[in-house]
């Protein structure tokens, strides 16, 4: 896991106006806790902060400085963003760590390589696109590489086939399927057959010819008045 600075400052207003207030300024809301020490309010650039996850990414530990103070050593624990447009922030929660103690990461998945199954027409399926990591700080990859170079119709890779070091603890379960190659989904149309010209259809001929000659069934409004001209 690489190591970056991150500078902030410390709020003293609270709420959703205050929060709506910072974010129209530019500032993002966050807030620091963990072990066992007081739970912190801070805001920082959200433009800086984002470009700082564009370098680091989000598994990073971070040596904090809080309004020029001696640095605090954290990682990121959540990130909110808005739900239609995702390149905006709208909160952070960081958390306390040691660098001696393990910890839990949510970790990228990326897939490399065009399997052959693709190119018989079958359909790359990526169902697990992160994996949960638990092990010291610095152990923590910033994401993990999964080749599917290899991967035919109906092959699939599992958590279980990942590669990565005997002192991390892979907490998904093992039989999850990260990515597949399955058949391609066909969908079949049915064809009407066209009526050739001389062709009679269904309910057609004599049967048809006897059915038109049939008076047809009076509409229900007329039925209407005609009763209520009886009943005069």
């Amino acid at each position: 896991m690489l190591q970056a600075k991150l500078e902030v400052q410390q709020r003293d207003t609270f709420g959703k106006q205050s929060a709506r207030d910072l974010r129209r300024k530019g500032e993002l809301p966050a807030v620091l806790y963990g072990r066992a020490q007081d739970t912190v309010s801070i805001q920082l650039n959200a433009r800086a902060f984002y470009q700082f996850l564009r370098t680091y990414g989000e598994n990073v530990v971070i040596n904090m400085v809080i309004d020029e103070a001696e640095s605090e050593t954290v990682i990121i624990k959540e990130i909110q963003r808005h739900p239609v447009e995702k390149h905006t922030l709208v909160h952070a929660d960081f958390i306390r760590i040691s660098l001696d103690e393990p910890v839990t990461s949510i970790v990228p998945v990326v897939l490399e390589g065009n399997p052959p199954g693709v190119q018989e027409g079958g359909v790359l399926e990526f169902p697990l696109r992160h994996v949960s990591l638990h092990c010291l700080p610095m152990q923590t990859p910033t994401d993990i590489t999964v080749n599917v170079g290899e991967l035919d119709i109906g092959d699939s890779i599992y958590v279980s086939d990942l590669s990565i070091d005997e002192d991390i603890e892979i907490l998904d379960e093992l039989q999850r399927i990260i990515a597949t190659v399955s058949q391609p989904r066909v969908q079949l149309e049915e064809e009407t057959p066209e009526l050739e010209e001389g062709e009679e259809g269904e309910g057609e001929g004599e049967e048809g010819e006897e059915a038109a000659e049939q008076p047809s069934e009076p509409e229900i409004i007329s039925r209407r008045r005609r009763d209520d001209d009886e009943d005069e």
